[in-house]
């Protein structure tokens, strides 16, 4: 929980009438939690210079975001319509004030909320729907297994593992850390062994150690569900505040409903398998198609792929170099 949850907890059987109360008051900005008249939760914002640059506030689908003049100062005000999200709306202004707090005045701290706003707001549209189908939670778990494996066997450190996980935020990479990049391959066991690639940059190795690993999962009792999977990395992270807000940003970020039906599921990994992307893996990168070729999507298996095949200790080997 945290400090923005935890005042929104402390004052909710009061609401409205408990006032508003300062969060984060060593930042450069003015950070204030309420609840609204009708019981929404607040977030209002207070910038303190003359010297902001105009700017606009980004569309939110179940956030009224407003921004509100006041004397040689600027207040933006983001209230929370559906109650649902509150979870994500309390990470979401944790992690406002983590991304400006290093700047060193209001205006740069304006420029720097905006941004983050702005991400926030297109993350959101991009993940606005019904929750995660099958495969996407599938996907999910597959990068959550790596990344608990990373941190119970990789000597990188939680707060480099957990902010090198970029996979639900739509990068190329899903894992990076240091010079190191994973790919994560998540796919039912009675599947092909083939692996499909989703884009030209996915591969791309860009002067880094590019490793893909495959997990192949079955259902089954005795396996463990994608909360259950989620839940034990919280535990890992509990007396780790820098790692464990990275970790809920981008769970945040992935849309994960933990009492949804395919968040409760249990999966077996019945195989783990590591490849080194290297010059004889085949792939198709920007350098090697024509200029024109702007998007692709493909599939790679067979002999080619097998020849690459590596034991996870030298994947941990490259991460921990």
């Amino acid at each position: 929980m945290n400090e923005f949850e935890s005042r929104w907890s402390s004052i909710a059987a009061s609401g409205h009438a408990a006032g508003r109360y300062r969060v984060s008051p060593d930042h450069v900005l003015d950070f204030y939690v309420q609840y609204s008249i009708g019981g929404e939760r607040e977030l209002a914002i207070e910038i303190r210079s003359v010297e902001v640059d105009e700017f606009e506030l980004p569309a939110f689908r179940n956030i009224t975001a407003v921004k509100v003049p006041l004397f040689g100062a600027m207040r933006v005000g983001l209230t929370l319509t559906k109650e649902g999200l509150a979870r994500n709306f309390s990470v979401m202004c944790h992690d406002l004030a983590e991304r400006t707090k290093a700047a060193q005045t209001p205006r740069a701290a304006a420029g720097m909320l905006v941004a983050a706003l702005d991400s926030w707001a297109e993350l959101f549209r991009r993940r606005e729907g019904d929750g995660l189908t099958e495969n996407e939670a599938l996907g999910l778990l597959g990068e959550l297994v790596i990344v608990e494996s990373l941190l119970l066997e990789s000597t990188a450190g939680a707060t480099a593992i957990v902010g090198g996980w970029r996979g639900p935020e739509g990068d190329a990479r899903d894992i990076g850390v240091g010079a190191t990049r994973i790919e994560v391959k998540a796919q039912r066991a009675t599947s092909a062994s083939r692996l499909r690639i989703s884009s030209l940059a996915q591969l791309d190795d860009r002067g880094q150690s590019v490793f893909l690993v495959a997990v192949r999962l079955s259902p089954g009792k005795s396996g463990r569900s994608l909360a259950q999977v989620c839940g034990a990395v919280r535990g890992m992270l509990a007396d780790l505040p820098v790692a464990m807000h990275a970790f809920e940003r981008t769970i945040t970020l992935s849309c994960m409903d933990p009492d949804a039906a395919v968040s409760c599921a249990p999966w077996i990994v019945d195989e783990r398998l590591t490849y080194a992307v290297n010059d004889a893996f085949p792939r198709l990168t920007p350098a090697k198609v024509d200029p024109g070729v702007l998007a692709v999507q493909y599939e790679v298996g067979g002999p080619a792929v097998d020849r690459c095949r590596v034991e996870w200790s030298d994947l941990l080997e490259a991460i921990d170099a």
